[in-house]
């Protein structure tokens, strides 16, 4: 409210002073002149300051003071006299002064009331109050045991802001203070309830992010399915770019590019199939076929499909090299691979060159270039490596989990792909070094969090390519986004432009894998207790100390296939080298059969047999073999209750039929197959086995296929 001054007053005092003296003067008030000057100083001074001080005004009380003198002698004098004139003058100029006086010292002011009892007005928009409301409530807490309404206590959490994307029927941001005691890692844990609280559609999420300060968050809502639609296809430049720079490698609804590094981060990946598990590979490799820096090793059990289009340019000769530096389509080569790797990264720790730049770059992380580069070891459904029946097959399972948790600091990256988030497929030791975890759809709810590590939330994947991001030293929780389409064209174009920029593996590398021995691949193991291994073409190789150098002429029959030449079809397996027999029978003969089907073989028996016979390769006798002869006889079968005939199937189909036989009732995949038929010594590529299981299960008949997996039809 304002406060009068005094000099609204004027007039009316003066009129006071005018009635007075008429009231005086016709005798109208029954008091005589003199009275007046006795009433200023008496009453009117007093009164006068006793309103000053009350008013808040102290210094005007002086001159109203004076005023009431002054009026009360002219009162007295007028009434007295009648000098009409020479009052109304007096009276003007007295007045005049009075007015100016009280204008200086006794001015208006605003004096602000409270009136107690009366609430705020919240002024804010609609959309903040509403937001601030629900977060209130679900973020509230218990104050005592109960479940009524004053048992629990809302938060203090405060909504500063609602701002619309860019998009502004896509989503919005909610710009948030949080109150003492709550962090942005908890609020995290609280997006699944504000989606659905807020009504959200299927497929929109909730995602906080870091505000301008650790007592501030924003919430990004989602309101509308922006993953929709057909995608985005690649478009990836070809000029050259180093491993340590970021790229993306999806994108969120709301067009936020997710960048990572792979240069000391390694990578899991799990998709079912038809999840674009596969296309996002394709992805990682044409953005490493620009790293000047960076080696590109593949593991494949299915054949090597993910790097043979990547391939197929240079085995045709329009590439210079190939993008894929090494593949490895089975366990054995692939045994070789993580061993030379497991080598090499372990050799850079203590290798001349590696200390001298580690030293002039002041770190304990090897700075790597075109000359010294990172070995980067994908695998592509790696997981079924765990699930092989052998050693070798976990001799390799181990190896990539040992190089994801020792090659960080000397260049040596994995990226694990797996089909199913189980741990029979994805050791949790590998997992937890790998900071980078992607996964697309699953099959199971719990396959997610598997993966991840943490659960992603309710949000399901409805789309090819969209997928659950987690870099775990960037985000809270994992995020909904969506990966780029990547099409054959494309990569075979890419193949041919970047072939230039790819680095060769640094001179003390190659060195360090030609020192690498069977002993080596196998953990210390004797290679006599693996002749599945000594039959394979890898094992010439690193018994010579080729096994880099010769990795293309181990692959003679890929390449030849990829450049479209015909490939003679033998369904008949080679027999094993003389050296190699499994038994010290005769090839062939009833006695090696037996011994086989027994599971005494020539590298479990070696030394027993000499021993024994003091002749390693002596034959048996002929009664020896006639006696296995009638063991092995169809009569002698049947008294003994074993089905079918046992002899020695003669191509690779009956002995898939075979080991399907013997597999039942359960299903096999193709990599179990291929394991067990190089247990009866079986010499196969792995491919072939893959190959022959396809087109038996498309051919209907005796062969089915469920998945990855295979079954004999039972008649």
């Amino acid at each position: 409210m304002r406060s009068r001054s005094g000099a609204v007053w004027v007039p009316m005092w003066m009129l006071l002073a005018v009635l007075l003296v008429v009231a005086i003067r016709l005798g109208f008030a029954p008091v005589e002149w003199w009275i007046s000057l006795v009433a200023g100083p008496v009453i009117g001074v007093p009164a006068a300051v006793v309103v000053s001080f009350a008013t808040d005004k102290p210094w005007a009380s002086v001159h109203r003071s004076a005023v009431v003198l002054a009026g009360s002698v002219w009162v007295a004098f007028v009434a007295k006299t009648g000098a009409v004139q020479w009052a109304a003058v007096s009276l003007g100029a007295v007045g005049a002064l009075f007015a100016a006086l009280e204008f200086a010292v006794a001015r208006n002011r605003v004096i602000v009331e409270t009136i107690p009892n009366l609430p705020d007005v919240d002024r804010r928009p609609s959309a903040v109050r509403e937001w601030e409301a629900m977060l209130q409530r679900l973020t509230k807490t218990r104050k005592k045991r109960g479940e009524a309404e004053e048992d629990w206590e809302w938060s203090q959490l405060r909504v500063s802001a609602v701002t619309p994307w860019p998009d502004r029927t896509a989503g919005e941001q909610v710009h948030l203070d949080l109150p003492e005691g709550m962090t942005v890692k908890d609020l995290a844990g609280q997006t699944d309830k504000i989606a659905g609280a807020r009504r959200l559609p299927a497929g929109c999420v909730v995602r906080v992010l870091d505000g301008p300060h650790q007592g501030a968050a924003i919430l990004d809502v989602m309101l509308r399915d922006c993953l929709a639609g057909d995608g985005r296809r690649i478009s990836e430049p070809t000029d050259k770019v180093s491993i340590y720079d970021e790229f993306d490698i999806a994108t969120t609804a709301r067009g936020e590019k997710l960048d990572v590094s792979l240069r000391e981060d390694s990578m899991v990946v799990g998709g079912t199939t038809g999840s674009g598990k596969t296309t996002f590979l394709h992805r990682v490799i044409m953005r490493m076929a620009r790293c000047v820096d960076a080696l590109i090793w593949i593991v494949d059990p299915n054949g090597g499909g993910v790097a043979a289009p990547w391939i197929g340019p240079w085995a045709r000769g329009e590439a210079s090299k190939p993008t894929v530096d090494w593949v490895a389509e089975d366990e054995y080569e692939a045994a070789a691979l993580v061993a030379v790797a497991t080598a090499i990264v372990k050799d850079r720790k203590t290798s001349p060159e590696a200390t001298a730049r580690m030293r002039a770059a002041n770190t304990t992380v090897l700075p790597v270039d075109a000359k010294l580069p990172l070995i980067l070891v994908i695998t592509d459904e790696g997981g079924e490596l765990r699930q092989m029946a052998g050693l070798i097959s976990k001799i390799v399972d181990e190896g990539i989990a040992r190089l994801a948790q020792i090659g960080r600091a000397q260049g040596g990256r994995v990226i694990m792909s797996v089909l199913r988030g189980t741990g029979d497929l994805l050791g949790k030791g590998l997992r937890t070094v790998a900071s980078l975890r992607l996964c697309l759809r699953m099959d199971e709810e719990d396959e997610y969090t598997y993966v991840l590590g943490v659960n992603p939330g309710r949000a399901r994947l409805l789309h090819m390519g969209s997928a659950y991001v987690y870099r775990t030293k960037v985000d809270y929780r994992p995020v909904l986004a969506r990966t780029v389409d990547v099409d054959i064209a494309s990569i075979e174009r890419h193949a041919i432009a970047t072939a230039h920029l790819r680095p060769d593996l640094d001179d003390r590398g190659k060195r360090v894998a030609a020192g690498v021995r069977v002993q080596d691949v196998l953990g210390g193991r004797d290679a006599d207790g693996f002749p599945e291994l000594r039959r394979h073409p890898v094992f010439r190789d690193l018994r010579d100390g080729l096994v880099y150098a010769n990795r293309w002429k181990r692959k003679a029959a890929m390449l030849a296939e990829l450049r479209g030449e015909e490939v003679p079809e033998d369904d008949r397996p080679a027999e094993p080298p003389a050296l190699e027999r499994p038994t010290v029978a005769p090839i062939g003969s009833a006695t090696e059969r037996f011994l086989i089907g027994t599971g005494v073989t020539l590298e479990r028996q070696r030394a027993r047999a000499e021993v024994t016979s003091g002749v390693q390769d002596r034959a048996p006798d002929s009664g020896m073999d006639a006696e296995a002869e009638r063991l092995l006889s169809e009569a002698h079968l049947k008294l003994d209750g074993v089905p079918g005939d046992r002899s020695k199937p003669e191509n690779a189909r009956e002995w898939i039929e075979l080991v399907l036989r013997d597999g039942y009732p359960d299903m096999m995949t193709a990599a179990q197959v291929h394991a067990q038929m190089g247990e009866q010594g079986v010499e196969v590529s792995y491919q072939r086995v893959y190959d022959l299981l396809k087109s038996m299960a498309k051919a209907g008949g005796k062969v089915r296929q469920e998945g990855n997996r295979y079954e004999l039809v039972r008649e």
